[in-house]
């Protein structure tokens, strides 16, 4: 059995959820699926990427059936169609590589974003402790910003 592909505690946290409907459009999956089914193939996605872990889903038909909003009587006989292509990991949970995917996507964007603002921040305190934590131009201890302490209004920039 394989290892989950990321921790259990992953979360999209408003992170948009995208389909890529050529790649849905040209899949195997989306061709074999009845007509009548492709809606459900789709809320199946949604629901996954609102799982903790994101993009996953539990390895139970009446949970997932239920999650749909999708009678069982009906969910049984299509299973193997709306379950193409998921797989079983260790925690027992289901994923499906275009998902995991797009999660890892998400985790990369997202540690890019972190990274960021945690050398923004950085940089700014370097600015207040440089500065005795005061406007260098009112004296004001409160609301700084990198703005505010050199006016990019004014052909300021956010270097030190």
């Amino acid at each position: 059995m394989t290892s989950p592909p990321y921790p259990p505690d992953t979360r999209a946290k408003g992170w948009r959820f995208e389909l890529d409907h050529e790649r849905v459009r040209q899949s195997d999956t989306w061709a074999l699926a009845p007509r009548e089914m492709r809606p459900w193939l789709l809320m199946l996605w949604m629901v996954a990427w609102e799982q903790t872990p994101c993009g996953s889903l539990p390895d139970d038909d009446r949970l997932i059936a239920a999650r749909l909003d999708m009678p069982i009587e009906l969910f049984a006989p299509h299973r193997d169609v709306l379950l193409r292509g998921w797989w079983r990991a260790e925690d027992g949970r289901l994923y499906h590589d275009t998902l995991v995917e797009r999660v890892r996507e998400m985790m990369s964007v997202r540690g890019v974003d972190r990274a960021r603002a945690d050398a923004r921040r950085n940089q700014f305190e370097k600015v207040r402790e440089r500065d005795g934590h005061a406007c260098v131009y009112c004296g004001n201890t409160k609301y700084l910003t990198l703005d505010h302490l050199v006016p990019l209004s004014r052909g300021g920039s956010n270097d030190e």
